[in-house]
């Protein structure tokens, strides 16, 4: 993969509004292959759509590293690289159950625990200063998350506890990120990635295999470029700004899910989606506020 220049930008603009940008375009992808996902997941078991989601990255990497393959395998901190690797796979198998046993909103809804456990993680673990007001702003993002899913009341539903897990172990993979960003390159953590989850990922089609028609064949392929595009962009954003800062834009999944439920499936946004866009709207302007000075 060609290294990321922004030269260009550095000139013009602050390293906050490029991370933004880098974010905003991280959650896009990431929204496409959720509902890539929630699509296959009709027709196969949720294990299977894991091992093909990082199985088909890993061919991508393969095709673009080329002779370099060997060359990004080179690692100071390969137990980390494993490890990381390993979280992202397992947040994977959490979000993508979820989606088989709850409805899209409240899967999501739930999972938008995790900016408010990176935020904690950031401060115990990486050592960033935070002030009340940042904590504040993002559980006013929550809020509004929560507001926009709207989750369904009545009966408790254990399935609940992937999406809540998912984004525990998303917390813990955002902080390794940042860790690995001070040493190793974006390819070297990009292959990691896909090599680890792969292998792990393995023991699934043992027990889930079932034959994909060429439509679905493609829809697994699409899961890995869009997990390889929104994890490079995600890579390069936090070497521009801080985890905590980082932590709401995870909010623009919601957003997104009510734009591509509107665009694919004609569902009008209701008035708690745009109450909750406005929560989250402000909130990520406040903090972008906040943070700008010390990020230029």
């Amino acid at each position: 993969m060609p290294k990321f220049y922004l030269h260009y930008f550095n000139q013009r603009l602050s390293n906050t509004l490029i991370g933004t940008i880098l974010l905003i375009l991280t959650y896009l992808f990431f929204s496409v292959m959720e509902l890539t996902a929630k699509e296959l997941v009709l027709r196969f078991n949720p294990f299977l759509i894991v091992f093909a989601r990082y199985l088909s990255q890993l061919i991508l990497l393969l095709i673009i590293f080329n002779k370099q393959f060997k060359t990004h395998l080179k690692s100071n901190y390969k137990p980390l690289q494993i490890l990381r690797g390993a979280l992202l796979m397992i947040t994977t198998c959490f979000m993508f159950t979820g989606l088989a046993y709850l409805q899209f909103a409240e899967n999501i809804s739930i999972y938008m625990i995790g900016p408010v456990i990176t935020t904690i993680l950031a401060i115990l673990i990486l050592k960033e200063k935070i002030s009340f007001t940042q904590i504040l702003v993002v559980i006013i993002g929550l809020i509004g998350a929560l507001i926009i899913a709207s989750p369904n009341k009545g009966e408790f539903n254990y399935a609940v506890i992937f999406p809540f897990l998912a984004a525990l172990c998303f917390a813990f993979f955002t902080i390794s990120t940042k860790f690995l960003n001070t040493s190793d390159s974006n390819q070297t953590t990009l292959l990691f990635t896909a090599i680890t989850g792969t292998i792990l990922s393995l023991p699934f089609i043992i027990y889930f295999w079932k034959w994909p028609n060429l439509s679905d064949s493609i829809l697994m392929f699409c899961l890995g470029f869009l997990a390889t595009a929104g994890h490079f962009l995600f890579i390069e954003a936090l070497k521009l700004i801080n985890a905590s800062f980082a932590a709401p834009f995870v909010y623009l999944t919601v957003l997104l899910a009510a734009f591509w439920g509107y665009l694919l499936y004609d569902e009008t946004p209701s008035q708690n989606t745009f109450i909750g866009a406005f929560l989250i709207i402000t909130s990520g302007f406040i903090i972008t506020r906040l943070k700008k000075k010390n990020f230029k």
